[in-house]
């Protein structure tokens, strides 16, 4: 199931997908579930493979800014060209901007939206493919539904198994977390989802300040009838170990420590918080991001890569529990700790 990624096996994945099939695909973020985007036989496969909601729509990925037509509106008459202008410089690459749709694309890819996300992979063999395809490819994360993202093949196979006809290995993933979503849709642009272009560096593009970027979306959840954009679940990205953040645990004593279960696993995004007096000895598995590494840019970059083999590896250590210490929400930080929150989503109970 698993092959190189060499020209006698893309051809065979670009037939593969002409005929409706699936294919696990390498990105610089994470490995992506791809189908044909114009076909929504195979576009219904991707979510019946991942156990996901109907109302949670995919990114569509295209070969370069010249083939966003394939699957957006163009001219984009609804968004100003100069902030278009402004982001494209960020593909091939980790940046996805949601646009105005075009009428080509199957309606499941946007279920009840008049947009689409769209984004340039900066990833040699998803390119490779893509060029291979007379059709954009619409590609969530290749895992099951809710569940930590795949940065290697091997990943792929384990949460997916035979529901994926082929998975190219392109090697472990270069960022390792997700694509910073931006919408067009909305004037003045919004950031939908944090990723791995840190929202400070799009603001400084679009010449606009954080907060008018970083504002409120709409409440992705209130919603049933679909959602604006991928990973804005409040639950997604997690271990099927019970994961909580460090601060649940503020006030604790070690006298207290007999209160947590016995083996527990601890992911170390930051520093152990000084005022959380917990013995190092309970825990049982630690996983350390980036630590050490470098300056603090780097660190972080590490940390963002390592984040969810590290969360995969805690998974597979028989733990009752997982704490996860934060880390500074700044730069990258921002994703990590929206993914960290959002696996750890229903709280210490």
């Amino acid at each position: 199931m698993i092959f190189p990624p060499d020209e006698p096996n893309l051809a065979a994945a670009a037939e593969t997908l002409r005929r409706g099939g699936l294919v696990a695909i390498p990105t610089e973020t994470v490995y992506g579930l791809a189908a044909n985007a114009y076909d929504a036989d195979a576009v219904a496969k991707i979510f019946v493979a991942k156990g996901r909601a109907a109302v949670n729509p995919l990114i569509v990925h295209v070969a370069g800014p010249e083939q966003i037509s394939r699957a957006a509106q163009w001219p984009l008459e609804e968004a100003p060209g100069g902030y278009f202008d402004a982001l494209r410089v960020f593909w091939p690459g980790p940046l996805t901007l949601v646009l105005p749709k075009n009428d080509r694309v199957a309606k499941n890819v946007t279920p009840g939206l008049d947009t689409v996300a769209v984004r340039v992979p900066a990833h040699p063999v998803a390119l490779r493919l893509l060029e291979l395809c007379d059709f954009p490819l619409a590609a969530p994360s290749a895992n099951v539904s809710l569940h930590i993202s795949p940065t290697t093949a091997e990943h792929v196979q384990g949460d997916l198994g035979d529901s994926v006809e082929i998975i190219l290995d392109g090697g472990p993933c270069e960022q390792g977390i997700e694509s910073t979503i931006v919408t067009l849709a909305a004037s003045p642009p919004r950031l939908l989802r944090h990723g791995a272009v840190p929202a400070e560096v799009i603001a400084e593009r679009l010449a606009l300040d954080l907060a008018t970027l970083l504002r409120p979306a709409p409440d992705a959840e209130s919603n049933a009838s679909a959602l604006p954009a991928p990973g804005m679940l409040s639950r997604h990205y997690a271990p099927r170990t019970r994961l909580v953040l460090a601060d649940a645990l503020r006030g604790a004593t070690s006298e207290q420590d007999a209160e947590l279960p016995h083996r527990v696993g601890l992911l170390l995004a930051g520093s152990w918080p000084a005022d959380i007096d917990l013995h190092p000895s309970r825990f049982v598995h630690i996983e350390q991001l980036g630590l050490g590494q470098g300056d603090e840019a780097n660190s972080m970059e590490v940390a963002a890569r390592q984040l969810y083999a590290a969360l995969r590896r805690l998974d597979e250590a028989r733990l009752d529990l997982v704490i996860a210490t934060p880390c500074a929400e700044t730069g990258l930080g921002r994703a990590i700790m929206d993914r960290l929150r959002r696996a750890a989503s229903g709280g210490w109970t």
